[in-house]
């Protein structure tokens, strides 16, 4: 395809993409500059879509934007009609010269999906064509029925992106309003529980100054008592818990609790993914440490994680660390300013001391905050002197803190069912008792509403997907700081064992110090391999220095580990895929990770 080669045409109806440029003010010949411009910028992968304005042999004329068209040699037996949209991927790109593929062509016969089209009685339009193609591509049976059931469940969600709506299908997920939001999140990789906790963190003190400017100071402090009702007690509601259940494939039986699963036979995979996980939190803060120059010491195992226990154990105010920025969550001057204030309000003398002197846990002083709104409310305190607490710094930043402490999870419990069944109680709870917090405060319409209902959403998804594949994300707490995970098992359930008894693992990880990072993990009897992916060699001499620490512990139970460690290659970054895209590849066949060159049976 020569780009040099631009028909002008003074007659073609505007379309909404081309509206969009010409609305920018500049002239016809500089737009149509930066039209060809944005196309040769093209790269290989992505997709353009026009309209086919005419058409002799196998030479089209594919008009982009008004006034704007490329010449293209397309196979003969390619139908194609005058007016019709087609979508194109770009398969390389010189500059000057792009070579196309309509979508629809690229694993399927166009003869054979007319023909399916014609069983079907649906007409041959270019959104039908490439439904075909799609369901094809996905290795989806096109037969009369599955194809109107297809076409039906299209028009029933008018604007979605088909592809979203076709996946869904061949995953075996029901197609939903909310699936297909959830679906397109884990594909664009916006999926992560932390993104989501740190907005909800961030919006709810927005919801309380809303209700105080607009006069409502009741309803105000009414929020902020639910809100803290949510994180300060212990426990959740039996209707909300999660269980993860090896090996059970049956959905839930409808208005039972919500059922998290996972394979059992991926236990010891996960085992080998969590220690090579909290040996990445050590790494990270050993990272930190190497750049300011400073020796790097590394505990033995048994002695990270008491340390780490001993870390969670310590009550005083400058052991309270930020989860986001790994900082003390006050000053020892603000501590003593929230004293004083508690103090005022009728916190006994002692207890206020304890929390100027840091021996209060954070918990209980949003505790004690949650004890004195009712008082507020009945006129016993000023509700003045309660709204200027609430609305300070101080008590924001404690309140974030709890939230990213309960709805994260430390690495050395990742490998423990009962410990990630109870932080998704927690979430899936919490969340719920938010969304009415703020439905009764007349905000469940807003930013925080939202924030709130796609958390849900995200865990309801979750949910579903592992009625077939074992997957799940993992939002850890390391030393200081937050970092996201998804661990996913190689199979579907209905395969859960490979025929060679081998079960495989991907163990994706991204961190502030590290940056991303797959383990890929295969374990067969007790043979463990795992391939390490980096962003750079730096973090691979970090760990290739320190990989004796994982695999002395396998070895202490049972377990041989074979090690294999590797830096992603320049240029990789646009083949990175998200946890959605790994199982699509895998629905193929493909080896997702083949630029890797990891073993994918599963």
């Amino acid at each position: 395809m020569n780009l040099d080669n631009v028909q002008k045409k003074d007659n073609q109806s505007l379309r909404a993409a081309d509206a969009a440029r010409a609305a920018a003010g500049v002239g016809k010949g500089e737009r149509l500059m930066r039209l060809q411009n944005e196309v040769r910028a093209l790269k290989p992968g992505q997709t353009i879509q026009g309209m086919v304005v005419g058409r002799n042999g196998n030479s089209v004329q594919i008009e982009l934007a008004q006034d704007f068209s490329i010449s293209a040699k397309i196979d003969k037996n390619v139908s194609l009609a005058l007016g019709q949209m087609l979508s194109f991927e770009v398969k390389a790109n010189a500059g000057s010269f792009m070579s196309l593929a309509p979508l629809y062509t690229n694993t399927a016969n166009t003869a054979t999906i007319l023909r399916a089209l014609s069983a079907a009685s649906l007409p041959e339009t270019a959104g039908n064509i490439e439904m075909v193609a799609r369901m094809m591509e996905e290795g989806m049976p096109i037969d009369k029925e599955t194809i109107l059931n297809m076409s039906r469940q299209l028009m029933d969600f008018p604007g979605q992106n088909p592809a979203s709506i076709i996946q869904l299908a061949k995953l075996e997920l029901p197609v939903t309003a909310e699936n297909i939001e959830q679906f397109e999140q884990y594909l664009n990789m916006e999926h992560q529980i932390l993104g989501s906790a740190r907005d909800i963190a961030g919006q709810l003190p927005q919801i309380f100054g809303e209700l105080v400017q607009e006069g409502q100071g009741d309803k105000a402090l009414a929020f902020y008592q639910a809100v803290l009702e949510a994180f300060t007690e212990e426990g959740a509601e039996a209707g909300a818990v999660i269980t993860l259940r090896p090996g059970q494939e049956e959905a839930p039986e409808e208005g039972a609790a919500q059922t998290l699963k996972t394979a059992g036979e991926a236990e010891t995979a996960g085992d080998a993914a969590a220690a090579g996980n909290e040996q990445n939190a050590q790494n990270a803060q050993n990272a930190e440490t190497e750049a300011a120059g400073k020796p790097v010491q590394m505990p033995l195992p048994e002695q990270a994680a008491s340390d780490e226990q001993a870390v969670s154990e310590k009550t005083g105010a400058e052991n309270a660390q930020d989860t986001e920025t790994g900082q003390p969550v006050l000053t020892r001057q603000q501590w003593g300013e929230l004293a004083d204030s508690l103090r005022k309000l009728g916190v006994a003398e002692q207890t206020a001391e304890q929390i100027k002197n840091g021996s209060l846990p954070p918990k209980e002083v949003l505790n004690l905050v949650k004890n004195l709104l009712p008082k507020a409310m009945r006129g016993e305190i000023p509700e003045k002197d309660v709204q200027r607490l609430l609305g300070g710094k101080e008590f924001q930043a404690l309140l974030k803190e709890e939230i990213g402490r309960q709805w994260t999870i430390a690495p050395k419990d990742v490998a423990d069912k009962k410990q990630v069944e109870q932080l998704y109680e927690r979430i899936r709870e919490q969340t719920a008792r938010l969304s009415q917090a703020l439905e009764t405060a007349g905000k469940a319409d807003t930013t925080a509403g939202r924030s709130v209902q796609n958390l849900q959403n995200n865990v309801d998804f979750m949910n579903q997907m592992n009625n077939l594949y074992a997957y799940v994300q993992l939002p850890l707490k390391m030393l200081g700081n937050e970092a996201h995970g998804d661990l996913y098992v190689y199979t579907n359930k209905k395969n859960l064992a490979a025929k060679d008894g081998q079960v495989s693992a991907l163990l994706h990880l991204d961190m502030e110090h590290l940056g991303p990072l797959d383990v890929y993990v295969t374990m067969k009897d007790k043979q463990v391999a795992t391939n390490f992916t980096v962003a750079d060699e730096d973090v691979l001499s970090l760990i290739e220095a320190n990989i004796d620490i994982l695999n002395q512990r396998l070895t202490d139970r049972g377990y041989s580990l074979k090690t294999k460690m590797s830096v992603k290659e320049n240029g990789e970054e646009e083949a990175d895929a998200s946890i959605m895209q790994t199982i699509l590849h895998q629905q193929k066949n493909i080896s997702v990770l083949s630029r890797t060159s990891f073993d994918m049976r599963a």
